[in-house]
C-alpha cells in the first residue's frame, strides 16, 4: 500500500528480534495522535525490549504528535524498554530543536534499535497495518 498525498495516516507494525517497530506514513496530528497511542500501548504491553517509531515517511507533525511521542518516551523509562525516533525529517527535527526536546530522543539510539529490528531472522508476530483518511 503506497502513501497518498492528502493527509492520509497510517501504522505499520512489525516485531522482530525483541523490537516493535510502528512506521508511520502521512500527517501525525491532534485527529491522528490518539490511534498512534493506542498502538504504542498494545506493543507496550506486549513485553517487547524495544519500541521503535520509523518516521521516514512521516510528512508532518504537530505538538500533539511530539506530545505522544514524549508520554511513550517516559513510559519506556518507567516500564524498563527502549524507546527510540528513527527517520525524522526536517520539520520533525525543527519542532524537537524549538522545543528544547531533541535530547530526549537519541537518534543513534534509533538507529541501532533499527539495525536490530532489520537483522536476520524471523518475526516473532504477523505484522498489521491500520491507516484512516485524517
Amino acid at each position: 500500500m503506497g502513501f497518498h498525498p492528502g493527509g492520509l495516516f497510517g501504522i505499520q507494525l512489525d516485531c522482530r528480534n525483541g523490537v516493535a517497530r510502528l512506521a508511520l506514513r502521512g500527517e501525525l496530528d491532534m485527529a491522528t495522535a490518539r490511534k498512534l497511542e493506542e498502538h504504542l500501548m498494545l506493543v507496550e504491553q506486549d513485553g517487547v525490549g524495544a519500541v521503535l517509531v520509523d518516521l521516514r515517511d512521516l510528512t508532518f507533525v504537530d505538538s500533539t504528535g511530539l506530545h505522544t511521542f514524549l508520554k511513550a518516551k517516559s513510559r519506556a523509562a518507567d516500564n524498563g524498554h527502549r524507546f527510540a525516533l528513527v527517520g525524522a525529517n526536517g520539520q520533525l527535527k525543527r519542532i524537537l530543536e524549538v522545543t528544547a526536546t531533541q535530547e530526549e530522543f537519541d537518534e543513534q539510539e534509533g538507529v541501532r534499535l533499527l539495525a536490530q529490528f532489520t537483522r536476520s531472522s524471523p518475526r516473532t508476530s504477523v505484522g498489521a497495518e491500520w491507516s484512516s483518511d485524517g
